[in-house]
Order: C-alpha cells, then structure tokens, then sequence
C-alpha cells in the first residue's frame, strides 16, 4: 500500500471519530442549555462529510459552557485522542513515505534489508533520516495556511514547529493523560 493510500485510511478513522464527537458534543451543549439537540444537524453530520461550528470554533459556547465541558472533562479526553491519532497518521505516513523514496532511489537493490535497519522511532529520527539518506530537509516544506482556533494555544509559526507541538501533544496524552505544551481542552483545540 502506497503512504498516501495508508494516510487517507487512516485519515478516515480520524474524521469518524471528530464527527463523533462532533454529535456527542452537540448533545452535551444542548444539555447544559437545557434544549433539545439540534437532530437535523446531527442528521446532516453523521450522512455527509461536514461538523458543527462547535467543532471548529470555541467561541460557540459561552464561557461558562466551556468551562463547564472542561471540567466534565470528557470533550478533553476525546480531543487527545484525535491528537493522538493525528500523529499516529502523520508519523506513519512520513516514514511510508520515506521507505517508498529510499526503494525508488535504491533501485530495489538490497532496498528491504537497509530499510529494517532504520529507525523510525520518532519524528526527529524520520526528519534525519530523509535529510541525511535522501537529501531532503522536511522542515523546509510549509503548508501554505493553518486554520486554528482563535482562542487556541496552539500558534505554530512554522509548519514543522505545528508538527513538533502536536509530537510534544502526543508524547504527554500518552505519558501523562494531558498536554503540557498546548492546552487541548475542547474539539477545536485538537
């Protein structure tokens, strides 16, 4: 399977699990408003390819809504795991992707042994080794805009320095049950 294939496999998973909670949040914000859920947009996410503003914006909540989802905490515990999934995707994508240029450039010559000898352990282990195998610097490649939540903590100034805080995200969900660089509290924030 080709990365790319494997990434929007993977990518798929992510976005069933963000329309998830997109439908458990927009029960949860109905709840603390005392209303009805909003069947009709729960309809319209779970049969086609869009989420709510609740998703996207933080601001559609009241600050005590917010607050409130916060320290129920179980928005939080979903939002770490859309992170953890992320990077999970991003990380395997990369060192797919590194295999598939090191097989091309080998022209297959004993390609599979070299490639078991790699590690492919952490971001930065993936960064050297197209740098230092390949010739390619990933850093240098920028998306051309990230959309982020205006009250978000998450404000990278380059796209490898996103990559790197999501990386540093993942490290402390998985060791720790929370993020310490970047305060991921709500859908938006992941």
């Amino acid at each position: 399977m080709k990365a790319i294939d494997q990434f929007e496999q993977l990518e798929q998973g992510i976005w069933g699990i963000i329309k998830a909670a997109d439908v458990y949040l927009i029960c949860l914000v109905a709840e603390l408003r005392r209303e009805q859920p909003a069947l009709e947009l729960i309809h319209k996410i779970l049969s086609g390819n869009t989420v709510s503003t609740l998703t996207l914006v933080s601001t559609t909540c009241t600050t005590q809504e917010r607050d409130q989802l916060i320290q129920k905490g179980h928005v939080q515990a979903i939002a770490g795991q859309i992170v953890l999934a992320t990077y999970t995707a991003l990380e395997i994508y990369l060192a797919e992707k590194f295999r598939e240029y090191f097989r091309f450039s080998a022209k297959g010559i004993h390609a599979d042994g070299a490639l078991d000898k790699f590690s492919y352990r952490s971001l930065d282990n993936i960064k050297d080794l197209f740098r230092n195998v390949l010739g390619i610097h990933l850093p240098l490649f920028e998306i051309d805009r990230i959309t982020v939540d205006s009250n978000s903590s998450f404000k990278p100034s380059t796209s490898w320095e996103g990559i790197k805080d999501i990386e540093k995200a993942r490290h402390d969900i998985a060791h720790q049950g929370s993020a310490s660089i970047t305060r991921i509290a709500l859908l938006p924030d992941a």
